[in-house]
């Protein structure tokens, strides 16, 4: 009898040890998923402490920008204070800090060579060049030769020429001539100066 109770208390003491060895909760592994998102937004925001200018060739650059004036982009470098500047054209977008994003051209420009010449349009009429975007002042002067004479005609062919020329080089296409002066005088070699002024369609 009574090895039977002891036997009953050994069995009742291995199945208590089993029951507590069966109930071990092992520690959940950490949740990093706060951590992460909390880099992606260090990421975001060290991105918007400057502006970001995006060009057409694909290259970025993190800037602060000044103004854009014409066509030309002034901007300084992140903890510079020089202003450096460049053709407002060669870019696509600009994404400000403030998240806002400008557009300031669709397509790449065409860049001219100095062959390109013979497409540039000169005129003298103001109404064709009203609400075009204006490039550059320009002056071309052509002269005569002591050896033969040229006549003021031949010699303003001459210089509608070199003015279509210096405009074909800023990416003019229309010039509007806004001033002339002819010298003819006895003894001194025959001369003609144009004025004008290059614009952009776009």
């Amino acid at each position: 009898m009574i090895m039977n109770k002891i036997i009953l208390i050994c069995l009742a003491l291995f199945l208590a040890i089993n029951y507590v060895d069966a109930q071990v909760i092992y520690p959940e592994e950490s949740d990093t998923t706060i951590n992460q998102v909390d880099e992606t937004n260090k990421i975001s925001d060290k991105e918007l402490e400057t502006d970001i200018i995006y060009q057409h060739d694909g290259t970025e650059k993190k800037v602060n920008v000044k103004k854009i004036y014409l066509n030309d982009l002034y901007y300084s470098l992140p903890g510079e204070t020089k202003v450096n500047k460049m053709d407002q054209r060669l870019v696509h977008k600009i994404k400000y800090k403030t998240g806002k994003i400008e557009i300031l051209n669709e397509t790449a420009p065409e860049v001219r060579e100095i062959g390109d010449y013979r497409k540039v349009k000169v005129t003298e009429n103001p109404d064709e060049v009203e609400g075009l975007i204006e490039v550059a002042k320009l002056e071309a002067k052509a002269e005569g030769s002591d050896r033969r004479y040229s006549t003021p005609k031949a010699l303003e062919r001459t210089a509608v020429i070199v003015l279509r020329r210096k405009a074909a080089l800023v990416n003019g296409e229309i010039v509007l001539i806004t001033g002339k002066k002819t010298n003819v005088a006895f003894g001194e070699i025959p001369s003609v100066t144009l004025y004008g002024t290059a614009y952009s369609y776009r």
